[in-house]
């Protein structure tokens, strides 16, 4: 019996290891620090799930989405247009699943045409 035991385990190991050797490498990607929106990219998106077409900023949303832990900054331009821009992208990433707790808009991008996109652990400081 215990030769029996130790022949399943020798070839359940082999097993392992054969497909750990033709497996391709899984390869990871770090978001980035912060991600700018910018007004051209946003007028080609009509749905939430165009947002995550946006190469960065499915980075972002996966990253925040795998831990769950702090908040999506969005550093928006000031004003009335910047103010509606940030609540149509706010309503777009909670129609993706992310709790609107968990986004936090913030005016004064520097820049009239950008949003910029970035998380916040917790006990960081936010603006």
């Amino acid at each position: 019996m215990k030769i029996l035991s130790k022949l399943i385990l020798v070839r359940l190991l082999l097993m392992l290891c054969i497909s750990f050797a033709v497996m391709k490498p899984y390869q990871v990607t770090a978001a980035p620090a912060a991600f700018e929106l910018h007004a051209g990219q946003w007028e080609a998106v009509r749905t939430a799930n165009q947002l995550l077409d946006i190469g960065e900023l499915r980075l972002i949303v996966n990253e925040w989405s795998m831990e769950q832990e702090g908040y999506i900054e969005l550093q928006y331009p000031g004003g009335e247009e910047g103010e509606l821009w940030v609540h149509q992208l706010m309503d777009r990433l909670v129609a993706l699943g992310i709790p609107s707790a968990s986004l936090v808009s913030v005016p004064g991008s520097g820049t009239g045409d950008v949003i910029r996109i970035q998380i916040v652990k917790s006990g960081d400081y936010f603006r």
